[in-house]
């Protein structure tokens, strides 16, 4: 007796672990039913589980079986003893299945010497009270055999096997859940970064597409130019997504943002010990963007030991870990970007002429903002509208004298600037209209150029009067009459201030 619940144990043991191992399904199910194998010595065994749309019934795992079985055979609803279990929800116990017509030996006649019987037990598999399969088994009957617990073991089973369903199920669901979570992030970049979406159409700017188009599906390394702020980043992006290689990753390193001993441990990882502080192995960047394409921003201020690793990794496509000897292969194509004079560089010895060549392959050159003032007020409404939707107000339109500033203003610092500045502004408007005085001081413009932080309170009074004016002519077209209306005034003062300010009707 005690022999026998010492094995119970152990198989229930090995079954727990079963669980413990993976949560795959399948390799559960075949781990208990290895567990049974070794444990109680079946001749054959199988876990079937009842598909809910076809309403068959299919072995998941089975033991003793061969595969083209295992895929052949299926079960109605009340089939054979299978079938049967399944739809009762009651085991049932075969002493001798020679001699029970229900056994209809689908998976292949038993092999017994002369006078030997095998007995057949099947117990249903329950989920919240409804049979969803079923454990069968069939061994050769010993004379000290107790069928009542092994059907009481197989029951233990079956709860434990329902109970791996039921977490199959949840874990299914929240990957179908991940999935399409990914499937509609992918989309929403594919969308977002579309060249048909990209903000911009002045020359210079529809010759960048054009670039971007004719790269986009090829493998060549592509060397983005242009100050900071241009977009350079979002250039990178447009590349990848409108690529072969769109549904894979998109991996992004700022390498001015890390010293070099931890930028190199970024790019092509580590190996356990490998420095103070590397207490596992670590996949570098490289290795994360096998497949889709990876973005070295700035890479100007590469040093000159990380430049010999990477024109390595861009002629032969491989690379070590910091502190391993394992040779270890990337697909992934490069895009770099920079901000630097290259040529300079090198002259200065500060940037090496072959992988200057490696890297120059297919060179596009972001022009600053001053140099396409007709995307500014592009940007600028697309900015607005972004932003104030972002901040839950209702700001329609930019003021006349608003326009001038952003359209006259010489952006150093380039759409990124603009950005900034759109956004502070849309924080600032209180009203339907985004207004010169909503600006940074930097844009303001005034008499003399006297910047709007000095002006006096008669100047600034003077300032916006002389705004709100040119703005509702505008709206009117010109019309006096209907822009002394909506700013409250008669139309002999609204006159008298038109004279004042020497404002131009239009």
């Amino acid at each position: 007796m005690a022999k026998k619940l010492a094995k119970e144990v152990s198989l229930l043991s090995d079954v727990a672990k079963a669980f413990a191992e993976s949560l795959d399904l399948e390799e559960t199910l075949q781990l208990i039913l290895k567990a049974l194998e070794t444990h109680v010595k079946l001749e054959r065994g199988a876990i079937t589980l009842l598909d809910s749309e076809s309403e068959m019934i299919t072995i998941k795992v089975a033991h003793g079986l061969s595969e083209e079985s295992k895929k052949q055979v299926t079960y109605k609803v009340g089939e054979g003893i299978t079938g049967l279990v399944v739809q009762t929800g009651k085991e049932v116990v075969v002493p001798d299945i020679s001699k029970d017509p229900r056994f209809l030996a689908k998976t292949g006649e038993r092999k017994r010497s002369k006078g030997q019987k095998i007995a057949f037990f099947c117990v249903p598999i329950k989920l919240e009270g409804h049979a969803i399969g079923a454990i069968s088994v069939d061994r050769k009957v010993r004379p000290a055999d107790d069928f009542d617990a092994h059907v009481r073991l197989l029951e233990v089973l079956a709860t434990m096997v329902a109970q791996a369903v039921k977490l199959n199920k949840l874990v299914e669901s929240d990957r179908r859940e991940l999935r399409n979570e990914n499937a509609r992030l992918l989309r929403e970049l594919k969308t977002k970064f579309n060249i048909h979406n990209m903000v911009g159409t002045s020359n210079t700017m529809l010759e960048v597409y054009r670039l971007i188009e004719q790269v986009a599906n090829s493998n060549a390394t592509v060397l983005i130019r242009g100050e900071s702020g241009t977009g350079k980043d979002l250039i990178a992006h447009a590349i990848h997504y409108n690529s072969l290689r769109s549904d894979k990753p998109f991996i992004k390193i700022n390498c001015t943002a890390l010293p070099e001993n931890l930028l190199e441990s970024e790019l092509f990882g580590h190996e356990k010990g490998a420095f103070t502080g590397a207490v596992e192995r670590k996949p570098g960047r490289f290795e994360l963007a096998h497949g889709g394409t990876i973005f070295l921003d700035e890479i100007g201020d590469f040093s000159l030991n990380l430049q010999v690793k990477l024109l390595r990794v861009i002629q032969f496509k491989e690379f070590e870990r910091v502190g391993g000897y394992e040779t270890i292969k990337s697909n992934v194509r490069i895009v770099v970007a920079t901000n630097k004079n290259l040529e300079e560089e090198i002259k200065n010895g500060l940037f090496r002429e072959d992988l200057y060549y490696r890297i120059n392959v297919f060179p596009i050159y972001i022009p600053p903002l001053r140099d396409r003032k007709n995307d500014v007020m592009l940007l600028a409404d697309y900015f607005l509208e972004k932003y104030a939707k972002e901040n839950h107000k209702n700001i329609n339109r930019i003021s006349t004298p608003a326009i001038e500033m952003l359209t006259s203003y010489h952006w150093p610092g380039n759409v990124r600037e603009l950005e900034n500045c759109v956004e502070r502004a849309v924080l600032l408007c209180d009203e339907d209209v985004l207004r010169s005085d909503h600006l940074p001081p930097s844009l303001q413009i005034a008499k003399k150029s006297i910047e709007a932080d000095t002006l006096t309170l008669p100047e600034r009074v003077e300032y916006l009067e002389r705004e709100m004016i040119v703005d509702a002519l505008k709206k009117t077209q010109g019309c006096q009459r209907r822009a002394a209306v909506d700013l409250g005034l008669t139309e002999r003062i609204l006159g008298y201030k038109i004279k004042k300010y020497n404002v131009l009707k239009k």
